[in-house]
């Protein structure tokens, strides 16, 4: 059964347009869908009063392990262009949540 991976984080309100423009980017979900065990993706960006704007993300994987795998190769392991990217475009915590999905 595929991993799903939830993906929920705080984004800097002037930098909802670069955050965008990452994702559709050659750096963003194109490069998650070459990689190994990457099932599917789908994201979103939310705004409210309360907690401003906010990147929804799910990605499925064939497991936790290749997503893993993934998040260490050059170009998203820490100091990255793609994860400098992300930090400078990030407001505040961002929360993780795996679970398995269910395809009926």
């Amino acid at each position: 059964m595929p991993d799903l991976l939830y993906l929920k984080m705080p984004l800097a309100a002037e930098s909802v347009k670069d955050f965008e423009n990452l994702c559709q980017s050659a750096l963003g979900f194109a490069n998650s869908k070459k990689q190994k065990g990457w099932i599917s993706a789908e994201w979103m960006i939310s705004h409210n009063e309360n907690e401003g704007y906010l990147f929804h993300m799910w990605e499925c994987w064939e497991s936790k392990e290749d997503f893993e795998n993934y998040m260490r190769s050059p170009e998203r392991v820490s100091g990255s262009y793609f994860e400098q990217s992300i930090r400078k475009c990030a407001s505040g915590n961002s929360v993780l949540f795996w679970g398995k999905r269910h395809i009926v």
